[in-house]
């Protein structure tokens, strides 16, 4: 190639090259300018937030487009609620909802704020409502990092909800479980504070076709602010049922600035088999009035009290019992009197009878006294056998101590007794008794007591 032909050639490779770069650049800028709301795909499907103006913007965090804008918070969330799913952000900001916010049949959205102290949400009197038409429909729906103002969440027959990290300040309610159709179970609600909210977290009565049943409830690291006359922290309402569930690391702070009708936990319905960890009761009242730490009502099944109930302050009374319910708890005694033992005839035992059973708790068997009366008129040749038997925690049973009547008489248990079936190392559940006599007929009756406490 000739040096003319080659610094032709050159000239054209450099003119080629200048093109390509400014028709990029052109293009480039083009697509700037058409697609400037655009970003790179975020965690969420959707991020929301304010402008300057508080004009409400929702980006989609799969395109980075601006799919909506607008005033109404009410309007943009049903805007968005329209698959399972969902992951929808809220930035910081001060919003506000001219109706109530309902999810509908939905199945694991989730509603995340910026954190209680940047995302708030004024509900002006209205409520977020997680509401399934049954609880196969409503189910894993989670709100998180939100301050909530004038204004309730509301859970209704749903399956596995989460409630975390968000203030609630200055509402008749906080958070409410309501069933109307089958039930609302296994909810969690974690890291919630509660201010100024005259009933905080409330089980309500079920209607329609709504079953009782809140079990397997759980209320972690939870803190109410009592502030007003009448205010309430955990309320159990008449035949509603928190069974089976849990209550840890909760706080009651009471008395301040009202100092009459306040009550921590006021329990209507059933806390069977419910257990009370870490919970505080302060009251700060210095001539407090019907200021209580818990209040059992005529119909209500008490919870377990485990470890670290504390009262403190000027309470009127920490558990108001005005009904003598049977309060369980760990280290707490019990008796139970004259209970009636199957008798079987033809030296073959009769049906067994369980004593001193309690869910999540174990008897001490170091405090048990155990008394066994048989009465009745005993024929010339008969003799009367009570076994007994201690059941642990595996449903396994111990060796087994029988005791002999040949005349009516009452027998109490020895140390050596207990001693012949103590176990080696395990947990203690109930005590099995059961008895028998070698006659064909017999008109003896076997009543036992047992008399102790729970570990």
């Amino acid at each position: 190639m000739d040096k003319r032909k080659l610094k032709s050639f050159t000239k054209y490779a450099i003119i080629f090259f200048f093109a390509v770069v400014i028709t990029s650049l052109v293009w480039n800028l083009n697509q700037l300018l058409l697609f400037k709301d655009l970003s790179y795909s975020e965690d969420y499907d959707y991020i929301v937030y304010m402008d300057a103006t508080k004009m409400i913007i929702v980006k989609n965090g799969t395109t980075g487009r601006i799919d909506f804008t607008g005033w109404n918070f009410s309007q943009l969330i049903h805007y968005l609620l329209r698959n399972d799913g969902l992951k929808i952000f809220l930035k910081g900001g001060e919003y506000n909802a001219s109706t109530d916010v309902i999810l509908q049949n939905f199945k694991g959205v989730k509603i995340m704020g910026d954190g209680a102290s940047r995302t708030k949400l004024n509900l002006n009197g209205h409520s977020i409502i997680i509401h399934g038409e049954h609880w196969e429909d409503s189910q894993n729906n989670h709100i998180e990092g939100i301050t909530l103002e004038n204004g309730s969440i509301i859970i209704e027959n749903s399956f596995m909800t989460t409630i975390k990290n968000c203030v609630f300040v200055d509402s008749n309610d906080g958070i409410i479980l309501f069933n109307t159709n089958s039930w609302t179970e296994c909810t969690l609600i974690e890291n919630c504070y509660f201010i100024g909210v005259k009933r905080g977290i409330v089980f309500r009565t079920a209607i329609g076709n709504g079953t009782r049943s809140y079990a397997s409830t759980e209320i972690r690291r939870v803190y109410f602010e009592l502030r007003r006359e009448g205010a309430i922290g955990i309320y159990v309402e008449h035949e509603a049922d928190f069974n089976e569930g849990l209550i840890y690391n909760v706080r009651f702070w009471m008395g301040k600035p009202a100092e009459k009708n306040q009550t921590g936990m006021l329990i209507e319905g059933s806390m069977l088999n419910t257990v009370l960890q870490a919970i505080i009761f302060e009251s700060f009242a210095l001539s407090p009035q019907n200021i209580y730490g818990m209040v059992l009502g005529k119909d209500s099944d008490p919870p377990i009290i485990g470890q670290g109930i504390v009262f403190l302050g000027n309470l009127t009374c920490g558990i108001n019992n005005p009904y003598c319910k049977w309060i369980y708890g760990a280290g707490g005694s019990f008796k139970m009197e004259n209970i009636p033992i199957s008798l079987g005839l033809n030296n073959v035992y009769g049906a067994s009878q369980e004593i001193g059973q309690v869910p999540h708790l174990s008897l001490a068997i170091s405090s048990l006294n155990l008394k066994i009366n048989v009465e009745g008129n005993l024929s010339a040749d008969e003799t009367v056998y009570v076994r007994l038997r201690l059941k642990f925690i595996d449903g396994s049973l111990s060796k087994q101590l029988e005791i002999a009547f040949e005349e009516t008489e009452t027998k109490w248990l020895s140390y050596d007794d207990w001693l012949s079936i103590w176990p080696a190392r395990t947990i203690i559940s109930s005590i099995v008794v059961d008895a028998k006599t070698t006659s064909y007929a017999s008109n003896a009756k076997v009543t036992v007591s047992v008399y102790g406490q729970y570990s």
